[in-house]
């Protein structure tokens, strides 16, 4: 009886029918669509001998799979705040995952990844253009939020610009259990 009853208990998570969902974590695979992450920010900008001054940005970038499991590229929109005018920027950025979190539920918890932002426009209301290029390291923790430290150089002015972000998935759809039970 006793083995009646754990071979069915096995028959049923074989089946799936008691085993655990699959996480959605950071896996990023290819082929389902960009992430789509809006992301707020905030820090510094500093010119060379000028003082320093609060940045804010607000920024969405969408970024497709092109590695599996390593990378994503994809452009970057947004307007940021240099502690003087409103501004807009567009560039593209390329996320590389360096360190995967254990597994959880067959997915990893987290992702480290580096990230490069090559921002060519710039604009900030006045004759000239910028350009930033940027660094920064990330935390993804879930399917849905992440953080970054980022570090850009400006090549027109010779100013850095240093931000904290928070970022949330726009396209994060919660797991939904099957309904053929």
């Amino acid at each position: 009886m006793k083995s009646a009853i754990l071979g069915g208990c096995y028959t049923l998570l074989g089946g799936g029918m008691l085993a655990a969902p699959p996480a959605r974590a950071q896996e990023m695979p290819a082929g389902k669509g960009p992430v789509f992450m809006a992301e707020l920010g905030q820090g510094f900008n500093r010119s060379s001998g000028g003082n320093t001054l609060y940045l804010a940005t607000l920024q969405v970038a969408p970024q497709w799979t092109v590695v599996p499991e390593r990378l994503r590229l994809g452009p970057v929109v947004g307007v940021f705040y240099p502690g003087t005018r409103v501004g807009a920027l567009a560039g593209g950025r390329a996320t590389l995952k360096v360190i995967e979190g254990q597994k959880f539920l067959l997915a990893s918890s987290f992702h480290v990844h580096l990230l490069g932002e090559y921002l060519p426009a710039v604009w900030t209301h006045s004759d000239t253009w910028r350009q930033w290029v940027g660094v920064g390291i990330g935390l993804e923790t879930s399917s849905l939020l992440g953080v970054a430290f980022k570090v850009h150089r400006d090549f027109q002015t010779p100013t850095t610009y240093g931000q904290f972000t928070l970022a949330l998935n726009l396209r994060y759809k919660a797991f939904q259990p099957p309904t053929n039970i």
